[in-house]
């Protein structure tokens, strides 16, 4: 059926009740013509066959023949969301009508809602797997892995852009003495309160990774070399802040710091490491 008021209604009940849709038929006043079983299932069909006071009905009346409409109507089989159009007609005497499809899509947008929350569920799952293989589990750090492939990217980076790295490695002295006289769990501690210190001190473009037992590595892309030693100074006179409150008896702990630029000491990952793995 076209928008072309040349269109004639003809009262065929059986044309209605084969429609997939749920259709009314009304004069240009809102009173109701017609209906099929499908309408009336919904709870579309008012008492009195008047569909001026139907909620739907001052939208639907005016909009264009051409467009498409999304609707929720509470109705009494429920809240139904329906894509609705409006089609003039001429009814059998040749007076202005219109024809009111709405097809019922409720089902349709709950599976559409559903699945939309399920791929939502699933992308942060997945995210959240990502961020496992590449932190460090006690210390919530990088790992050394995602660690020596950040490093890389941001040397091709600053080689691009012509700006500088800063590299510094921290080491525990004394996490071996502890672990032998209070256990793992002493020096899980320790681990522990160095991974906050760095995450506390860092900024969203640095990158801080456990690099392996007792060893910290922190990247500052784009950092200037007295920004890069302030923070070096910083964190590790933070961490023997934390670490001389605690009961550790006569063990010793401090640790050790190295510090280097990307490019005046080196333009290479293994160069680098090397650089501020020997303090030199």
């Amino acid at each position: 059926m076209t928008s072309s008021l040349k269109n004639y209604w003809i009262r065929n009940q059986n044309f209605l009740e084969n429609q997939e849709d749920a259709i009314l038929i009304s004069d240009h006043k809102g009173k109701l013509l017609d209906s099929n079983s499908q309408a009336k299932e919904l709870g579309l069909v008012p008492e009195k066959n008047d569909l001026k006071h139907s909620s739907w009905y001052s939208e639907l009346s005016t909009v264009d023949s051409k467009k498409h409409s999304h609707l929720t109507l509470h109705l009494s089989s429920g809240k139904k969301r329906f894509i609705c159009r409006t089609i003039p007609i001429l009814v059998d005497d040749k007076e202005p009508a219109n024809a009111f499809y709405f097809r019922d899509i409720t089902e349709r947008s709950f599976l559409e809602a559903k699945a939309k929350r399920y791929e939502t569920l699933f992308r942060r799952r997945e995210n959240r797997i990502k961020e496992l293989e590449i932190r460090d589990k006690l210390t919530g750090l990088f790992n050394r892995e995602y660690t020596v492939e950040s490093f890389q990217a941001e040397l091709y980076r600053a080689e691009r852009s012509g700006t500088s790295i800063g590299v510094v490695h921290l080491d525990i002295d004394g996490l071996k003495e502890i672990n032998e006289t209070f256990g793992n769990s002493g020096g899980d501690l320790l681990l522990k309160e160095m991974g906050r210190i760095l995450l506390e001190n860092s900024r969203r473009s640095d990158i801080a990774s456990r690099i392996g037992g007792e060893k910290f590595l922190l990247l500052l892309p784009g950092a200037q070399k007295n920004i890069v030693l302030e923070r070096a100074e910083k964190i590790k006179r933070l961490f023997s802040e934390s670490s001389s409150s605690g009961s550790w008896g006569k063990v010793k702990i401090k640790v050790s710091l190295g510090v280097a630029m990307y490019p005046e000491d080196g333009s290479t990952y293994d160069v680098l490491l090397q650089k501020v793995q020997t303090g030199n």
